[in-house]
């Protein structure tokens, strides 16, 4: 059952706060100097990027 024009919008403005968060941690990690804090925000990061490419196959 194909998504409606709402729906598709819903996960469009989600794409774009994944792609934010997923920058976001990036950042973080390169700036943290604590070991376990870098590796925490390379979960994250790595997580949102997960999130982002289960929404885009959502539009496929």
């Amino acid at each position: 059952m194909p998504l409606t024009e709402k729906e598709l919008d819903a996960v469009q403005e989600q794409l774009k706060v994944e792609q934010l968060l997923i920058a976001k941690f990036k950042e973080y990690a390169m700036l943290c100097e604590d070991p376990e804090l870098k590796l925490k925000c390379e979960t994250m990061a790595g997580k949102h990027q997960s999130h982002y490419q289960m929404l885009l196959r959502l539009l496929r």
